[in-house]
């Protein structure tokens, strides 16, 4: 059953906050004087097209937009071109093969990142993507929409304790208490700036002082692609979806590897004609005599161009102790010390056993 509207007077104090952050961001990137120099990251998402309508409302500009898409069908691109038409705004639509995005970002992000974590990787790729192409047009600044899911419940693992709303409340408050993002290492690489409006100290301020589930999660017609009809579903961050009315307000939340497209890559099929399936056994059960559970061929192809960058067992670079086996994140050995993730391999939960039992 379609859940009841948020109260206006906390949408317009929502909004009221998240402008204050945009103004904040605007100031810091040159105002009006600069938005040569000042892009946006479009996906098309929730998120973005909320700071689009947010931004129009605070008289900020933006030089261009910028998306990555692997073809036309890809979610984003349906979302994102609709938002730069309304806005009047120039598009740039990277349009880049999987393949593509493998040959000419994979060493570097590994490199950057210090990773092989299949997920962390397919979306930075295409991060990392739009920020070269934005750095090549001389661009220094960029805003993206990172922490709006954190913040009002955008992943799905997020939309349980129903009936229990202050443990709903202390697991969001904890995360955005430690989360961290790789977008400005990304960045880094190609000389430009991110700024997030939903990671202004004021912005985070807020959310966490006067959201609680109920703003937060709902359910609401849903659409998939662009112009498809909605269907009623669960969904996050409601409070963002209902303070501005955008093309892509009732969209679904798409993680950037599925709107982009690029979740291709972490499927095996996709790998065939570079890893053998008997290469992949050979190989996988040699990494594991080593401490290393590889748990796919796209797993595996990130973990040779991480012992490339970095030597076996990362040893030249990586900042992290390898541990004896049985020791360490329990599919890679590094030293996790008491996190339940691990950034490097992607483990979770990244403890072993008799650690969370207290063996």
């Amino acid at each position: 059953m379609t859940s009841a509207a948020i109260d206006q007077s906390k949408l317009q104090a929502f909004r009221s906050a998240f402008e204050a952050s945009l103004q904040s961001i605007q100031k810091r990137t040159g105002d009006e004087t600069a938005i040569t120099k000042r892009c946006i990251i479009l996906s098309g998402g929730v998120d973005t097209c909320a700071i689009m309508s947010a931004s129009k409302s605070i008289g900020m500009s933006f030089g261009a937009a910028f998306t990555v898409v692997t073809g036309d069908d890809s979610p984003d691109f349906g979302f994102s071109t609709a938002c730069a038409k309304e806005h009047g705004l120039q598009h740039h639509v990277i349009r880049l093969k999987a393949e593509e995005l493998i040959a000419d970002f994979l060493p570097d992000v590994v490199k950057q990142l210090k990773i092989y974590d299949g997920m962390t990787i397919r979306n930075s790729l295409v991060i990392a993507a739009v920020f070269k192409r934005a750095a090549e047009l001389g661009y220094e600044h960029a805003i993206v929409g990172d922490g709006a899911d954190e913040l009002f419940g955008g992943y799905s693992f997020m939309w349980g304790c129903e009936n229990d709303l202050a443990e709903w409340r202390k697991k969001r408050d904890d995360m955005c208490a430690k989360w961290t993002f790789s977008t400005q290492a990304l960045a880094d690489m190609y000389g430009i700036n991110q700024h997030s409006p939903y990671m202004e100290p004021q912005m985070v301020e807020w959310a966490i002082t006067n959201t609680e589930r109920k703003d937060c999660i709902g359910v609401r017609p849903i659409r998939l692609l662009y112009g498809q009809q909605r269907i009623e579903h669960i969904t996050g961050k409601m409070i963002l979806r209902e303070a501005y009315k955008t093309v892509s307000s009732w969209r679904r939340k798409d993680p950037i590897e599925v709107g982009s497209g690029a979740t291709v890559i972490g499927h095996n099929p996709y790998w065939k004609d570079y890893i053998s399936d008997d290469e992949f056994e050979k190989e996988t059960s040699q990494l594991l005599e080593r401490g290393y559970r590889i748990k796919s061929k796209e797993h595996l192809a990130n973990f040779r161009v991480f012992e490339q960058c970095f030597g076996r067992d990362g040893r030249n670079g990586v900042g992290l102790k390898r541990l004896a086996l049985g020791e360490g994140c329990v599919d890679c050995c590094f030293d996790i010390g008491d996190k339940m993730f691990c950034n490097i391999c992607g483990a979770y939960p990244a403890q072993r056993s008799d650690k969370i039992n207290g063996g």
